[in-house]
């Protein structure tokens, strides 16, 4: 999958936390995806966010505070990517390589 860097850089500057927490989702989502089509990414919003990316084999879950959000957007364009992506890595998650220049962009 391929992302355009001004684009992102773009919307962590303007977006709000909710908002670019979405956005990165989808992303993700869409990342996932390529790997293996069951995929869904879910969002529940509680005192902080449930972040949940599911498929039939496995969950893999994390917390996301406002702040936090707000704190990684503003460090970098994709450093809440990289926070989940490294979460994911820490449940099991394998991160395949060789799908277009986003994961290059994260690691």
């Amino acid at each position: 999958m391929n992302i355009s860097g001004a684009a992102r850089s773009y919307m962590a500057k303007y977006f709000n936390e909710e908002d670019f927490l979405i956005h990165v989702s989808k992303t993700i989502e869409r990342q996932l995806q390529e790997w293996d089509n069951s995929y869904k990414v879910m969002i529940m919003k509680l005192e902080n966010y449930l972040w949940t990316a599911r498929n039939v084999d496995n969950d893999y879950e994390l917390l996301l505070s406002e702040h936090e959000i707000n704190v990684l957007q503003k460090k970098d364009p994709y450093a809440l990517d990289r926070e989940i992506w490294n979460e994911l890595q820490k449940q099991g998650l394998m991160i395949l390589n060789g799908y277009g220049n986003y994961l290059d962009q994260i690691f």
